[in-house]
């Protein structure tokens, strides 16, 4: 349990000792009229104040580990950040579970298929739509292009890769050679908007191959990383490009390019606070029910 946790137990049962003293004033009133206004003035107060001491909650939802943990903690930041910030980090959730259900292609499927893969979650991740539907496969994207599994283009660079995705109206930024973590981590947004990295792999200090991955923002500003491999029977996106070539064989991935693909999401909400804890709860009532 966290400290701020013990704090705001300690005040929960403060005001339910509170409340019960109120109760029982109202009731030896025998509910007059002017005590039950008193009262209810006090419990309006102290319900109030109860918004702002969850906040010394935060953190406590993620920890559950279930969906409806995550909700409650989005409501919290709902609490603390802009409505526009609290949106993003929403739609971060949102995404980070979507992306679980973008299926890798076999290896035969497409010479360089990270690229395709990776660009399929990120899309997926963005709530990205063509002609009104949303991306839930590589298939989709093929189609979208009007390509053929088995028959996608190599894709050697982002630049040539991107170039599909514009296509398929993505917005993005100007291609950029990066050389550092440090460098790229300064690319990544805090709106909810992608960053496609082309790495190499490193493997006993030498160039091992190359992959395609996406970097993203989650719901407290930590940087996490997506490829092909996250989805198969896991949740979990990696935290670093160290623990994401562990699964590859090697000790580091070393960016070498990326692009930023933007979210459009950011700009379609309303700035009402009303509207976004009403999309949160809807969000974790579905969530749960398909879960």
């Amino acid at each position: 349990m966290w400290k701020f946790t013990e704090i705001a137990d300690w005040w929960d049962g403060q005001k339910n000792e509170s409340q019960g003293i109120i109760d029982k004033w109202v009731e030896d009133s025998h509910y007059s009229q002017s005590a039950m206004i008193v009262g209810a003035g006090a419990s309006a107060v102290m319900t109030f104040g109860q918004g702002f001491v969850d906040i010394l909650r935060l953190g406590d939802g993620v920890k559950e580990g279930t969906l409806g943990g995550v909700g409650k903690d989005a409501l919290r930041v709902v609490a603390i950040f802009p409505v526009g910030k609290a949106a993003e980090a929403l739609q971060a959730v949102k995404g980070a579970i979507r992306v679980r259900l973008i299926a890798d292609i076999p290896a035969q499927a497409a010479t360089g298929g990270c690229f395709w893969v990776a660009s399929a979650k990120a899309l997926a991740q963005l709530g990205h739509k063509f002609e009104g539907r949303l991306f839930a496969s590589v298939d989709d994207i093929a189609a979208a292009l009007g390509l053929k599994m088995g028959h996608l283009p190599a894709i050697a660079d982002l630049k040539v890769g991107v170039s599909f995705l514009t296509q398929l109206g993505v917005k993005v930024s100007p291609w950029k050679n990066i050389s550092s973590v440090k460098e790229l981590e300064q690319l990544v947004p805090r709106d909810g908007s992608v960053v496609m990295i082309g790495v190499n792999l490193i493997r006993e200090g030498k160039t091992a191959g190359a992959h395609a991955i996406y970097a993203y923002r989650g719901p407290f500003g930590e940087i996490l990383y997506i490829d092909r491999t996250v989805g198969a029977g896991r949740l979990r996106a990696y935290r670093s490009l160290e623990s994401l070539a562990k699964e590859f064989g090697g000790e580091m991935f070393a960016p070498r390019e990326a692009v930023v693909l933007y979210n459009m999401y950011v700009r379609a909400v309303g700035h009402e606070a009303a509207r976004l804890v009403i999309q949160v709860l809807g969000f974790v009532a579905s969530e749960e029910n398909n879960s």
